[in-house]
């Protein structure tokens, strides 16, 4: 290979030359080849390191007028923020002081016309005194009196007619307030004089959920075009035969949040835009309505057994409330566990499965189609303990239970009544389902005759309590010197020894062991137990044979006398 094909670009060997087939191209030696090539090569490196330092060039003009776009623009941005910040101040100033001047213009005219009426009042007055004696005196039968005092009379009448004329002659209204928009203050009035007024406001109706018990939030549109500098915002408890006073805010967003309102109200409201040149027509008037009243949990009322708790709630207006979100949790919950809820509560009461011995809190909301109110506070349910309470319709005739469904009451009148009839009066409380233990204590110092138990809800109401096979229970029985205990079920009777005569008994009665214990809770002695295996809810039965009160007691927990 010692020779350079130019036409093919290609070495070759020197018998191609001769004998092969580029035996008719022209032809170099190898080493010119290669000097001509490498030249050429050098020439476009050249070239192209030209043009490389000329778009480098290019690109750093580009930079440089990208940078200074940037700068422009913003500088440019800055200008109109403060030009736009002082027309705005421009325009609310003399907002606020066209304002005031009216407010000035238009105290002083009320006091002239106040000033006005008050003169007018007393010319009237005046007049109507002296008609009414010129009259009387008309009357006069004595006709030398009557002529005598005619020039009195006379005098009087053209005073009066001469003051009731001056009165039609004053002008009938004082000017209008001056034109404050026609009345140039500078080169922005001429700006800003040829910007017309509003167009009315459209009010939105009220939104499902907007409203709390303080609060209604309001929603409206504006028509485009319009400049708008703020909105004032008119509210008006509607009247229930008394007068309401208005409420007023000035909000410059196109929606507002009204507070400081009475829960289970309904309020009147309407908007006003308003700009530098005048307020538009007010929007037509809707009706927006506040969410109910916190309701308020009363834990008193609230029945609570071994795994499950009936909570009772009171609302401030119940016909303002179309339902109830009740909401509870441990009082000591884990990370994360939250609250649970059950809501479109309809009375006001729900009950609620729980886990035994925790204490949860427990919460209220009252809401209707306009919003629900705040919770209400945390009530403390424990189910460490039992709550229930005795049934009015459940009570013999002859016994008044009190208020709070506490405390029964057998009357010694009543006694005498009935004092032929030997009869075991009965009161049953609320039913205890069939699972873990339930313990509550009864008061029974001021008695000397009765019976505390339990029994199952199909026990007769007229058969004595422990006298069949459905109920058990304590009996007290009195005697010439004091009294005496026994536990009865289905006629069986077994006699119990007290260290003491007890003035509290508590009661015990176990599901999960299949016991129902009686205890003096002054020492903690156990009276006795009746044993059984308890497969139905029991109703607690309070009775009394004599005259005299039991009252029923609940506690926080199971006394540890009755645990063991």
């Amino acid at each position: 290979m010692d020779t350079f094909c130019l036409e093919c670009r290609c070495p070759i060997s020197s018998k191609d030359k001769l004998f092969g087939e580029h035996r008719d191209h022209q032809v170099a030696s190898l080493e010119k080849a290669y000097d001509d090539i490498r030249n050429k090569l050098s020439e476009y490196i050249a070239v192209l390191q030209g043009r490389s330092e000329n778009i480098t060039d290019l690109v750093s003009e580009l930079e440089l007028a990208y940078n200074s776009v940037e700068e422009h623009c913003k500088s440019s941005e800055q200008s109109l923020d403060e030009q736009n910040d002082e027309i705005m101040k421009m325009v609310m100033d003399q907002y606020n002081e066209m304002s005031q001047n009216m407010e000035e213009e238009k105290k002083v005219k009320l006091e002239q016309l106040y000033d006005r009426i008050v003169s007018f009042q007393e010319s009237i007055d005046s007049a109507k005194e002296a008609l009414e004696k010129s009259t009387k005196e008309l009357e006069e039968p004595d006709q030398l009196a009557f002529v005598s005092s005619s020039k009195d009379i006379n005098t009087r009448l053209t005073t009066a007619l001469d003051t009731a004329l001056s009165l039609e002659l004053t002008p009938s209204a004082f000017p209008l307030f001056e034109d404050y928009a026609k009345n140039p203050s500078g080169n922005g009035q001429k700006e800003l004089k040829g910007i017309p007024v509003p167009q009315k406001p459209h009010l939105q109706a009220q939104e499902s959920n907007s409203a709390t018990s303080t609060s209604v939030t309001v929603y409206w549109t504006v028509n485009e075009g319009d400049i708008i500098d703020c909105f004032q915002v008119y509210c008006m408890e509607e009247p229930q035969g008394a007068i309401s006073e208005e409420y007023r805010v000035t909000v410059k967003e196109s929606y507002c949040t009204l507070e400081d309102l009475e829960p289970d109200k309904f309020y009147k409201v309407w908007v006003m835009a308003v700009n530098y040149t005048g307020c538009s027509l007010p929007s037509e008037k809707l009706s927006f309505r506040t969410a109910p009243s916190v309701p308020v949990i009363d834990t008193e009322r609230c029945t609570v057994c071994w795994d499950s708790a009936t909570i009772r709630w009171s609302p401030t207006h119940p016909d303002a409330v179309e339902s109830y979100t009740l909401e509870y949790c441990r009082q000591y919950a884990c990370e994360g566990e939250g609250l649970r809820s059950i809501a479109g509560i309809q009375k006001c009461e729900q009950k609620v499965l729980l886990n035994p011995n925790e204490n949860y809190l427990f919460y209220i909301k009252a809401g209707n189609s306009s919003g629900a109110s705040e919770q209400s506070e945390a009530a403390l349910i424990s189910t460490r303990g039992t709550r229930f309470h005795l049934l009015t319709d459940t009570a013999h005739p002859a016994l008044e239970l009190s208020e709070d469904k506490a405390t029964v009451h057998y009357h010694e009148e009543a006694f005498i009544q009935r004092a032929t009839i030997n009869e075991c009066l009965t009161i049953q409380g609320e039913l205890l389902p069939p699972r873990g233990y339930h313990y509550w204590e009864a008061a029974v110092g001021n008695s000397d005759g009765y019976r505390i138990g339990v029994a199952y809800p199909s026990t007769a109401q007229e058969s004595p309590l422990g006298e069949n096979n459905t109920s058990w229970c304590i009996h007290c029985v009195p005697t010439a010197t004091s009294c005496r205990y026994e536990l009865l079920h289905d006629n069986a009777q077994t006699a119990v020894f007290t260290v003491e005569v007890p003035t509290r008994i508590g009661t015990l009665l176990d599901f999960t062991r299949g016991r129902l214990s009686f205890f003096n809770t002054h020492n903690g002695q156990l009276l006795g137990t009746l044993w059984h295996k308890f497969t139905r809810a029991c109703h607690a039965v309070l009775a009394l044979e004599r005259p005299g009160t039991l009252g029923l007691h609940m506690v926080a927990d199971v006394p540890e006398f009755a645990k063991h």
